[in-house]
């Protein structure tokens, strides 16, 4: 019986100690998890009917050509649809000097679609899935982020998969807003040295080590050829009593000749077919950032400069391009008493002319984001697929936002306009550049750099202290630029409007 209940009480004491040993590791969960449903309105821009011979999907024949029109093929002008996001957020402090963080997520883009596969095989089983269904099959867990926080006396250190933000989110976005879909992810490490107001925050990171348009054989390993690295210096000046901060950002990304993360964007031909590689790329990006703010009213601006050699761009070795784009943001905000602020956020971000032997159209990181409606989603996989809806970047344009907010205690209210033109635009007898498809074509017409003006509103209602209930509406004036087709029929316009609502648990 003494050794029965011996071994009894030194089982139970090795299970208290392995449970307080467990416990050392504190682990702290915040996280988003939110709801959504959306219709849009014309969100094809016209009523007109668009053909396979006007407009080829991209895994068309060859021989199909693409002349640059703006018109979206025929389908469903309208669209609804319900998505969610899920990020999960561990933090599990190892000891005074390393902390472990991470981000998980599900589904692709950090959510998914409501009813997304909601059947049982991928062709159904007859009426009896009807009601018989599982849940989506994209909808795994995903780590996004897992790396850890080194604390020295010199600098934080972090390595690890881990996010980048840099200035306004032009380029550089950590997707650290709720309802960010995408991020900027980096595999390496960076070190950030501190003195007083000053610091140095050098980095390297792999961005693609494999050919990631394939899953298996031949090219799925993770050889040297298809690298894309990046490395970089951050240099800031924080003076938190002044309110001002300036930095400069300096990053070269380079890439080897099969790396598939980029890819040519048409063949010189016209034609939808093309097989050319990409090639090496070595670009240079130098960004300067400020903030300052004066008592009510706070201003902020940033550039980005772009350059280097950007390979086979256009899919032809003879036309092997230099890059050279740039940015510029302005945003600026003023709080006229405790209820109201206004603001103003303005931009030109460059295009690209389609005949020179350099490439100079630059793209604002899918996060960055102006209106509900112009920019925001793209238009074209509603009806013709190839990418997300959620993956549009601001290009190509020059615009002006103007906005207003008026708060209480549980509502915001808000209202903005927008208004846009293109930088660069098709003309006769020259090469142009489709910036929503990304390619180059043969023009024949001239194009109207009019992309019209939107009107925003919308509402904040915070439910609790983590829950927040949002909806938005925008009515898109759809501009002339949209009207283009190549030829002397451009298509009849219909101006797009629609609106959401989002359920917002932060926790």
């Amino acid at each position: 019986m003494t050794v029965k209940w011996f071994r009894i009480t030194a089982i139970a004491t090795l299970s208290t100690l392995s449970i307080n040993s467990a416990m050392a590791l504190p682990i702290d969960w915040t996280g988003t998890f939110g709801v959504d449903t959306t219709m849009i309105s014309n969100m094809r821009r016209t009523n007109d009917t668009i053909t396979d011979a006007e407009k080829p999907l991209p895994n068309d024949p060859a021989g199909s050509t693409r002349n640059g029109t703006q018109g979206i093929r025929s389908g469903d002008n309208g669209a609804t649809f319900q998505t969610y996001v899920f990020k999960l957020n561990p933090q599990i402090i190892v000891n005074d000097g390393v902390t472990l963080k991470g981000e998980l997520s599900s589904g692709y883009l950090r959510g998914g679609f409501a009813g997304d596969n909601s059947t049982t095989t991928a062709d159904g089983s007859g009426n009896n899935t009807y009601f018989y269904t599982s849940s989506a099959q994209r909808s795994a867990l995903n780590v996004n982020q897992m790396y850890m926080e080194l604390y020295a006396d010199t600098a934080l250190v972090k390595i690890g998969r881990m996010s980048k933000h840099y200035g306004l989110g032009v380029v550089w976005d950590n997707g650290n807003d709720s309802w960010d879909r995408f991020f900027t992810m980096y595999d390496g490490i960076e070190a950030q040295m501190t003195i007083g107001n000053f610091s140095l925050t050098p980095y390297y990171a792999k961005i693609s080590s494999y050919n990631n348009g394939k899953t298996g054989g031949a090219g799925s390993e993770p050889a040297g050829g298809w690298d894309v690295r990046e490395m970089g210096l951050t240099a800031q000046y924080d003076n938190k009593n002044r309110d001002f901060v300036v930095s400069i950002l300096y990053a070269k990304r380079s890439s080897e000749r099969k790396a598939s993360f980029y890819k040519t964007n048409e063949a010189d031909t016209d034609t939808v077919a093309t097989g050319a590689e990409r090639g090496k790329t070595s670009v240079t990006v130098i960004e300067p950032y400020f903030s300052k703010k004066w008592n009510k009213f706070k201003i902020a601006g940033e550039a980005s400069l772009q350059s280097g050699d950007y390979g086979n761009v256009y899919g032809s070795a003879e036309r092997a391009s230099k890059l050279s784009a740039s940015a510029y943001i302005v945003d600026a905000t003023y709080d006229l008493n405790p209820k109201w602020d206004m603001g103003i956020k303005a931009g030109q971000i460059s295009g690209d002319k389609g005949s020179s032997n350099k490439f100079e159209a630059a793209y604002l990181h899918p996060n960055y984001q102006i209106a509900e409606l112009m920019f925001r989603y793209y238009y074209p996989g509603f009806t013709e697929g190839g990418r997300s809806i959620f993956d549009s970047s601001i290009t190509n344009t020059r615009f002006f936002k103007f906005l207003g907010n008026y708060k209480t205690d549980k509502w915001t209210w808000k209202s903005a306009l927008i208004m846009a033109s293109a930088m660069e635009t098709a003309k006769a007898g020259k090469r142009g550049y489709h910036h929503e498809e990304n390619y180059s074509f043969n023009s024949t017409q001239k194009q109207n750099d009019d992309m019209g003006y939107e009107l925003d509103f919308g509402f904040d209602y915070r439910w609790n202290p983590n829950v927040t209930i949002s909806g938005g509406y925008g009515y898109w004036f759809v501009g002339d630029y949209y009207k283009f087709t190549n030829s002397s029929d451009t298509l009849s316009l219909n101006n797009v409007h629609g609106g959401s609502l989002k359920a917002t648990l932060e926790f």
